[in-house]
């Protein structure tokens, strides 16, 4: 919108961020143009699962626990995060778990648990 020429009230009311927000964005237009809005960072910190890493979840989600220590074929969310803590050394959220499995397409490779 700003690109083409739409006014800071403008932009705040149609796309409800505020209007600090939205000087930032067209002064990062003002100095380096779309490019270097695109090269802004979306904020929040940097994946721990790089793309090999979600690679290799998935290949693992798509065969049986037991090929990775479980004593039953079964995946549960609670095993998924134990793999990938053992694997990564990263501690996930039972509910970042879930959404990770979730892109990954293979949420009903999940059996339920009890937590």
């Amino acid at each position: 919108m700003l690109v083409d020429g739409a006014s800071i009230p403008e932009v705040v009311a149609a796309m409800h961020i505020s209007a600090e927000t939205v000087r930032r964005y067209r002064s990062i237009l003002d100095k380096g143009g779309l490019d270097a809005l695109k090269q802004m960072s979306v904020g929040g910190r940097t994946a721990a699962l790089d793309d090999d890493a979600r690679r290799w979840l998935a290949a693992a989600l798509q065969g049986s626990a037991r090929e990775h220590g479980f004593p039953t074929d079964a995946w549960t969310n609670s095993r998924v995060r134990e793999l990938i803590a053992k694997r990564f050394g990263t501690a996930y959220s039972r509910v970042h778990t879930w959404q990770i499995v979730t892109d990954l397409g293979l949420s009903h490779r999940l059996s339920k648990s009890s937590r």
